[in-house]
């Protein structure tokens, strides 16, 4: 057991904590500033993002392996059952995606297929940076300080979900604007989607790929790779019943399922006093 992971188990909101400011911290990477020393084409921004926000995954990557969470790097958690049970958290990802506007031809892509492939990278490192530290670190570390049961690992996930939300509060600091309470609502639900099939998966890839679907759907229009209207009626209707509608799914298969096994995968249920009395 590393001096980490004792630390972890022994000060868990001290290490949520310091976990979240480097969080912060990392979300405020000036990778538009970088970009704009080499020009500051859209292109450039992508690829400085990329670069710098995964750069600044590294740490709650070791951060993972040193609280004793490594398995969440194995692929033996991934197996036709928990693909099956995950598949709706997948759909609510990609429904973000611009399909219906797309499709009625309310919107249209302008970004050529490099472009385009810049702009999906720099949605990945997002994934990458935001899901190795809120479900990499945020959310084991919360199973800690909750019950070994569905109704602990469901307050986990919604705990660690409320918090990733909350953090979105910090972009008020750039000056006052409404929408960001409407980020801070969508985040926590991306929070709880992204916690849902780390829980089943047991692997930190899945919920990283299903963030980075999201934002690719997300940003289209304010990173200039699609225009048009994204929020026609039907699209809204549309996104609103079938969200709703997985979310029930979701809520379902989270509380007919064990999923208890996710304590053992991430070294939960080993605690520094056991651990010292073992080595006796």
């Amino acid at each position: 057991m590393t001096a980490l992971e004792k630390s972890a188990k022994r000060d868990t909101v001290g290490m949520i904590l310091t976990v979240l400011l480097y969080g912060v911290g990392a979300a405020s990477v000036p990778y538009e500033w970088v970009a704009g020393l080499l020009g500051g084409s859209s292109e450039v921004v992508w690829i400085c993002g990329f670069l710098l926000k995964t750069a600044c995954a590294i740490l709650p990557v070791y951060l993972i392996f040193q609280f004793g969470f490594e398995r969440l790097f194995k692929l033996d958690g991934i197996n036709l059952r928990s693909a099956l049970l995950v598949l709706p958290a997948l759909l609510v990802m990609v429904n973000n995606l611009p399909i219906v506007p797309l499709m009625s031809g309310d919107m249209s892509i302008n970004a050529t297929f490099l472009q385009f492939l810049l702009y999906s990278l720099f949605c990945v490192s997002i994934g990458i940076i935001e899901e190795t530290v809120f479900r990499g670190c945020v959310l084991p570390l919360v199973l800690l300080r909750c019950e070994k049961s569905r109704k602990g690992i469901f307050w986990a996930v919604i705990i660690s979900s409320a918090i990733f939300g909350a953090m979105h509060l910090f972009n008020l600091l750039g000056g006052f604007n409404p929408y960001v309470f409407l980020q801070v609502g969508y985040s926590f639900l991306i929070g709880a989607v992204c916690g849902f099939a780390l829980v089943v998966s047991g692997n930190i890839f899945v919920p990283i790929l299903f963030h980075a679907i999201f934002d690719i759907g997300g940003f289209v229009l304010s990173e200039g790779v699609a225009t048009g209207n994204l929020w026609t009626i039907p699209n809204i209707v549309w996104t609103a019943v079938f969200s709703v509608a997985m979310a029930i799914v979701i809520i379902v298969i989270f509380f007919k399922n064990d999923f208890s096994g996710i304590h053992t995968r991430l070294n939960l249920d080993r605690l520094p006093e056991k651990q010292e009395e073992d080595k006796k």
